[in-house]
């Protein structure tokens, strides 16, 4: 079977959307919206913000609500996407698996947002002074890191990703 040897990514995917999904909920619970603790004072706080929008709040709070729909189904189908192209990896091309399991796994977990209550989870704020880095979530963060593991695999010429 194609995913006996990619069964520890598999296992990765469904660890970061488990801490996702935790973390989101004990914010959920703690919180009310835009709600906000100070963890490191003017470097870092966790403030609730709903995400309604895409990334970094982009199309947030439009009244227009077919602008979160278009962004669920957008964002599924990437993941349809990355899920073939998981599948069409060898599995000796570690970095590569490693990136698409850390984007999957983020992915999904801000899709099990959107589907469940409309909106994404993010409540990881960092600023200085009046600036502020936009608020973003764990899932956020793994997306990030696996486009940054993926480059890296891209620029070292690992050509598995051509099918």
């Amino acid at each position: 079977m194609i995913l006996n040897n990619k069964k520890k990514y598999l296992l990765i995917i469904g660890i970061i959307i488990f801490l996702d999904q935790i973390s989101k909920f004990v914010i959920k619970t703690n919180f009310n919206f835009y709600d906000n603790i100070t963890i490191f004072k003017g470097f870092f706080q966790l403030f609730y913000a709903p995400n309604s929008g895409a990334i970094w709040g982009i199309f947030n709070n439009q009244s227009n609500t077919i602008i979160p729909k278009i962004i669920t189904l957008i964002s599924i189908i990437a993941v349809l996407i990355l899920i073939f192209f998981f599948l069409k990896v060898k599995s000796n091309h570690k970095l590569e698996l490693t990136s698409l399991s850390f984007i999957i796994g983020g992915a999904i977990g801000n899709i099990i947002d959107r589907i469940s209550q409309g909106f994404v989870v993010d409540f990881l704020d960092f600023y200085i002074k009046g600036y502020h880095w936009p608020t973003f979530n764990i899932a956020d963060s793994l997306i990030t890191i696996g486009v940054v593991i993926l480059a890296i695999s891209i620029w070292k010429g690992e050509k598995s990703l051509k099918t």
